[in-house]
This record gives structure tokens, sequence and C-alpha cells, in this order.
């Protein structure tokens, strides 16, 4: 008969964690019979809180769940309304604080003394270097905003540089996927929920002044524009992954079905710039993946989901004419109907006479709204209450002048020729997915910034250095 050995010391079972497991047990017992319920959940709430502090602090990258969470509730995500910058501070800051604290902590503990090339250094600091010398000749009603937005600016490519520091595994890249595609799910469900129910978090005057005749799905956002925006981002980033091989049946399914909601979501949101740029995003997707084959398929997918909506939501109609807009724009350009895209055009050509005027160094950063009526075209919706630039081209030629445009060319073919150079030096079938994904939302973002200018987009900083983040994680991968 054989006899099981003793375990060694080593493999002992220790007692002061059996005890210590007992005690929590115990404790959390008399907790629930004599504590209030109230103070139970705010006890524990405390509880898991601080343990996430914690774990942030040791994997920066834990972080990542909040951050897409607050950017995505957007304008229901504001904790202080009003401050003395007139900027609200809303729980994205919060998470970004937190990122910051967690990285510069988790330094210090392991005593990092080796960090990634910043590649976007020269590029980045030449467009804000231009931005902060414009102020010294910005004109003085734009100075307050200007500065505003100068050091905004500054802190997005901290959050960009801060995100290739932190997406550093495979671990923290799928918690992005993850994180996305639950918040994808969630936003799409939202747009169709309000569409259905005609509840929205807008008043109709600001729906009416940003370009619809009838409400349009915002989600959680300030305006339906970027709302889109977020669903466009997310749907493309995910379509890239799900598109290419490596994955399980389960998980491509959770990521169809992820994005096929993001995209009918984009589609109630009525936002004809980011339809556009979601094409575009598409057709990106497929070439790089070598599936062009599949466009077909999802041009009729799309005329399907466009016909789905005119049947079970209200505002059917409006869906045709905003989608038919688009191909019509220079057809019934300057009509009542076509305000909307017709003011986009003049804000276009304003801004190159003010590069005209002002050609190398421009008219200073936030000065367009400030010398708008100066250059608007006698012909321009007087009843459109905006005077922003909605084409983010038009915007840095006015503002920042040809030097603010090559620096900007420069940021866009650096990364793009990162991304690829990266995408095409693994064979490894999911990084090149997300590698897949983030190119083509990159591009797709070029398109959507020509309809909005929606140059802050926290979204538009973050997937660009994930761009950098997993080109490292290839180049670890290679060699």
């Amino acid at each position: 008969m054989t006899s099981l050995p003793s375990p060694s010391a080593n493999e002992r079972f220790d007692l002061r964690w059996f005890a210590l497991f007992i005690g929590v047990q115990l404790l959390a017992v008399l907790a629930a019979i004599w504590l209030p319920h109230k103070l139970l959940l705010v006890a524990g709430v405390a509880v898991l809180g601080g343990i996430y502090l914690v774990a942030v602090l040791l994997w920066p990258w834990i972080i990542v769940p909040a951050i897409v969470a607050t950017t995505a509730l957007d304008i229901t995500g504001q904790l202080i309304k009003e401050t003395g910058l007139g900027i609200p501070v809303t729980g994205f800051h919060i998470s970004f604080g937190l990122m910051v604290t967690g990285l510069l902590t988790n330094t210090f503990l392991r005593r990092r003394v080796h960090f990634p090339d910043f590649e976007l250094k020269g590029p980045l600091f030449a467009l804000w270097g231009i931005m902060l010398f414009s102020l010294t000749y910005t004109p003085e009603a734009a100075f307050v905003d200007g500065t505003i937005g100068v050091f905004r600016t500054l802190f997005l490519i901290a959050f960009l540089y801060g995100t290739q520091l932190m997406i550093d595994s495979r671990r923290a890249m799928n918690l992005v996927v993850i994180s996305m595609s639950a918040a994808l799910l969630g936003g799409a469900l939202l747009a169709v929920v309000q569409i259905l129910t005609e509840r929205f978090y807008l008043p109709a005057s600001f729906v009416i002044a940003v370009g619809a005749n009838a409400p349009r799905a915002t989600g959680t956002f300030h305006n339906p524009n970027t709302f889109g925006t977020f669903l466009m981002a997310g749907s493309i980033f995910l379509l890239g992954i799900a598109l290419f091989g490596g994955l399980s049946r389960t998980l491509r399914g959770w990521l169809l079905l992820a994005t096929a909601a993001g995209f009918g979501g984009l589609v109630v949101t009525f936002s004809r710039a980011n339809w556009v740029a979601g094409a575009v995003g598409i057709g990106v997707v497929l070439f790089l993946a070598k599936k062009m084959r599949y466009a077909i398929y999802a041009v009729i997918l799309g005329l399907i989901t466009v016909m789905a909506v005119k049947e079970f939501v209200p505002f059917a109609e409006h869906i045709f004419q905003r989608l038919m807009s688009i191909f019509t724009l220079f057809e019934q350009f300057g009509e009542t109907g076509r305000a909307s895209s017709s003011a986009r055009v003049y804000f276009a050509l304003a801004g190159m006479e003010m590069w005209l005027d002002n050609p190398i160094f421009g008219t200073g950063w936030r000065s367009f709204p400030v010398l708008f009526d100066a250059y608007k075209s006698p012909d321009f919706p007087h009843w459109v209450p905006t005077k922003e630039s909605h084409t983010l081209f038009a915007n840095i030629l006015a503002e920042l002048g040809i030097i603010g445009v090559v620096a900007s060319c420069w940021i866009v073919v650096k990364t793009l020729g990162r991304g690829w150079t990266a995408m095409h030096s693994t064979q490894d079938p999911y990084l090149r997915g997300v590698m897949c994904g983030l190119l083509s939302l990159f591009i797709a973002f070029q398109v959507s910034l020509s309809f909005t200018a929606d140059f802050s987009n926290n979204f538009l900083w973050f997937f660009t250095g994930m761009i950098f983040a997993v080109a490292q994680l290839i180049d670890r991968s290679t060699t």
C-alpha cells in the first residue's frame, strides 16, 4: 500500500490566513446584522473604491473603463457645472487625474527609468508651440478662450502620451476592447430608446441650432454630432478587430453585435458627418483586412438598417432627407432646408479669406468666431446662431496659418506611417486586427473633423495614443 508523502514546510497550510478568512466573514455577518443598510452600502462602496484605487497604482491600465465611461457620459458626467474658468468639472477630469497619479506612482514604485519614445513629440509640440505663440497676436476678445484652448491641448498631449504609457500589455489592450464594446452597446441602446420614446436630453431650440428640423438622439452627450462621433469611433474600431482571425466565435459574435448596435445608434443621431466618416472607415477596414469583396454586403446591410429605422421609428422621412442631402449639397446649396450644409461651406470660405490675409501665422488661436462677422458672405444664413467653423482644416489654416497646417499634416502622416509599418511587421492576427481598427478609425476621424472640427475630442487623442502603444507591443512581439 502506497502512502502519500508528507507535505514539506512550504506546502503546509498556514492557519493564520485561514483565521483571517474566518475573521473577515464574521465581521461581514456582524455588519450585515447590526449596521444600517445604507451605512453598510456606503462602507462597501468605500472599501471597493479603495481597493480599486490601490489597483490603479499597481496597474494603471485598470483606469481604462473609467476613462471610456466618463468620456461616454459627457454632459451627464458633469460633477461641477460652473467654475471660474467656465469649464465644468466632469468625471473624465477625475479619471484623467487618477491615470496621471497611477502612472507617476507606479513609476516610483517600480523605479522605472526607461520610457517608450514619444514619437509624436516633434509634430505635437510644433503645433502646440504655434498655438501658444499665436496668443501674442490673437484678438483681445479671443485671448481668454484661446489661452484655455492652448492649455487644454497641452493636457490632451499629456493624455495621448499617458495612453501610450498605460497600454503596455495585451491585458491592457483587451480591457480597452471590452470597455469600448460595453460602452458602445449601452450608448446605442440609449439612442434607440430616445428616438422611440421621443425623450431627449436637449431642448428643441438647441437641436435646431445644430442643424436638425426634428429631434435627434444625443445619448448622454451635449451634441448629437459628438454622440455620433463616439458611436462611429467605437464601431469602426471594433469592426477592424472582428474581421481579422484569431478570435473565438463568442468574442467575434460579441464584437459584431456591439458594432451593429453602434451603427444602428449612429443612424438615429442624424449626424451626416459621422455617417460619411463611418462609410469611409468601413471601406478602409475592408481594404486593410483584404476583404473588399464584402463591400457589397456592407452596402446592403446599411440599406436594410435604414429601411428598418424608417419602419419602426418616428421622423423616418427626416432620415432620408438627411441622407440625400449629402449627395445634393451643391445642387441645393443655399436653400433654406440646407442651411446647415451651406453654413459649413461659408465657414470654410471665410477661413480661407482669413488665411489669405494672414498666410504664415494665421489670425490667432480661437479667433475665428471673433472675426467671422467681418469675413462671412452676405448670403450666409443669418438664422444660424453659431460662428464656429465646422471644418478643422479651414479652422487651423485661418487661426494658425501655413505653419499650423504643416504641423497638423506632420502628425497625420507620422501616425499613419507608424501604424501601417507596425501592422505589416507582425503575423499575429489579433494585433493586426487591433491596428487595422485603429488606423481605419484615425482616417475616419479625419473625415469627421472635416465637418465637425471636434479637435478636443477625448477619443481622438486616446485612440491616437493607442496606435503608438499597440505599435510598441507589436515591436516587442517581433523581437
